[in-house]
């Protein structure tokens, strides 16, 4: 247990920023993109991404949730190495195979789109809608990647962190984030998305990445049945897989409420217990290691992360 590292402060400059954090940092900027969209300049669309990830890294010394998630665990380098790494693989690997397949066939894309998109929609009314239907996809493969054996061990790799904090947002197996984009890349592509559409979904999940993940004690009251944010998330990376197996949502978290995997218990979490639980010690701690341990599983010095998933 470790309550007393949760931080519970009450001077008033802590609540006004705790209130107020997300909102001004993450929604306002967003609402500007939208307002002032240019296509041309994805240079400024990035630069939004890493102001949200340094900034989120700033407030975990201003405003921490838990004081013992601000020591490193071991794990800097490797997230690091993930924030790069796993991007740049991953994207690479999926451009390569799109490219590789409409060349292979010789047409357009656009001749395999369904041409339901509904591009007459204002701008905020489409990323709202992209913003759904990445989520409706992303939550079933989400929990899919829980429930099933096979897709667990690449999952286990986000999950194998001991704290949650704002670089461990990006901690994934190659293939389990090379998936995950090649899906919704598909969906987009099968409905027409606008790339004004796309590029919007991008840009709020690179705003919103660090911020579920982000060890701020920062609230959204009310909004908590909207976004997925760290309130909730916190609990989806519990060493107790019934606190585990919840909020799968990646943006938001209405198809948790939806179908019933929303979950913010009014007690205070263990800050000790997370991670895989009594696996953890065992699992790779070092970038390769992590990318090679789904094809190792059974060789690993330790059992498999049994109260998640089997085979």
């Amino acid at each position: 247990m470790t309550t007393a590292a949760v931080v519970q402060g009450e001077a008033r400059w802590r609540t006004l920023l705790a209130w107020t954090a997300y909102p001004l940092l993450v929604l306002a900027p967003f609402a500007w993109l939208i307002a002032n969209f240019d296509a041309d300049n994805t240079g400024l669309l990035i630069a939004f991404a890493y102001v949200s990830l340094l900034t989120t890294g700033v407030l975990e010394w201003v405003l921490p949730y838990c004081r013992d998630w601000r020591k490193s665990h071991g794990d800097i380098l490797t997230d690091i190495a993930h924030q790069f790494l796993t991007s740049f693989i991953a994207q690479f690997i999926r451009v390569f195979l799109v490219v590789g397949f409409f060349l292979l066939i010789n047409r357009n894309a656009e001749e395999f789109s369904l041409a339901i998109w509904p591009t007459q929609w204002p701008l905020w009314a489409q990323a709202v809608l992209a913003l759904l239907v990445a989520e409706f996809v992303d939550y079933w493969r989400h929990r899919m990647f829980h429930e099933w054996g096979l897709a667990w061990r690449l999952h286990a790799v986000h999950h194998c962190a001991t704290r949650v904090y704002f670089l461990n947002a990006n901690r994934f197996h190659v293939f389990d984030a090379l998936i995950n984009s090649l899906i919704n890349a598909g969906i987009f592509a099968l409905c027409g998305a606008s790339t004004e559409a796309v590029y919007l979904v991008g840009i709020f999940t690179g705003l919103h990445s660090p911020w579920q993940h982000a060890n701020v004690d920062y609230r959204l009251g009310w909004l908590n049945w909207v976004f997925a944010g760290a309130e909730l998330h916190r609990w989806h990376h519990s060493t107790d897989p019934r606190d585990a197996n919840t909020n799968y949502g990646n943006n938001l978290i209405v198809f948790d409420t939806l179908f019933g995997t929303r979950y913010l218990p009014p007690h205070a979490q263990n800050t000790d217990a997370i991670g895989l639980g009594r696996e953890t010690p065992g699992y790779p701690r070092s970038w390769l290691g992590q990318q090679l341990a789904p094809f190792r599983w059974r060789t690993l010095a330790t059992a498999r992360p049994a109260p998640f998933a089997d085979d």
